[in-house]
């Protein structure tokens, strides 16, 4: 009894098929790349908003206690920097507050470590959103932005932090939204008003 190899059953793809189907699966992959990574930055924003929208509501907060007189936190000295006054409200509110909301998910600052209070400090590295450069109270206004994203550019890296096309905002009046860095405000300098996190 003889073989037949005209019906021998093939087992596998050949290195043509394989190369086929490498070239689609990355063609597909160059479609969807710029798709899935627009979504990651406005997943970024989002959380960068709703970031600043709680830091805001706390700042307002603050100033509607007895003993603060309608005055936003302020932190010490004339021109403190942004970390220093919004030290001034993590410390009104130990344990209440996140060292993660204090950071733009698109910022390459590092999260403040808590201890087992839950009590954190915050410092330039660990603080991703510019405050108010003067103490003022609470007179709700569509006009004030009482904080934003720091948008600096990192001098060692050369990455422009935190959204490289604008800022997030938050106003006195409770409002807030994103500014195109080009139709609001001169590229990399802050919002009006503001502070950052270096001197």
């Amino acid at each position: 009894m003889g073989t037949t190899t005209g019906n021998r059953r093939r087992d596998g793809f050949t290195l043509v098929e394989l190369l086929v189907v490498i070239a689609i699966i990355g063609a597909l992959a160059g479609l969807l790349a710029p798709n899935i990574i627009n979504a990651r930055r406005q997943a970024a924003r989002t959380q960068c908003l709703n970031n600043i929208k709680g830091i805001g509501a706390m700042c307002l907060s603050f100033s509607q206690e007895t003993k603060n007189r309608g005055l936003l936190p302020f932190g010490k000295g004339k021109s403190p920097l942004a970390y220093e006054s919004l030290q001034t409200l993590v410390d009104a509110y130990k344990g209440e507050l996140k060292p993660e909301q204090f950071v733009c998910p698109e910022s390459l600052d590092g999260i403040a470590e808590k201890d087992e209070s839950n009590y954190f400090t915050l410092d330039e590295d660990t603080c991703s959103y510019a405050y108010l450069k003067t103490k003022k109270k609470n007179i709700a206004s569509s006009s004030t932005i009482l904080v934003a994203d720091d948008s600096v550019k990192d001098e060692e890296s050369g990455v422009d932090e935190n959204h490289s096309d604008g800022v997030n905002v938050y106003y006195l009046d409770n409002s807030a939204k994103f500014l195109e860095k080009s139709e609001e405000f001169p590229d990399s300098d802050l919002p009006k008003g503001l502070v950052g996190n270096s001197g």
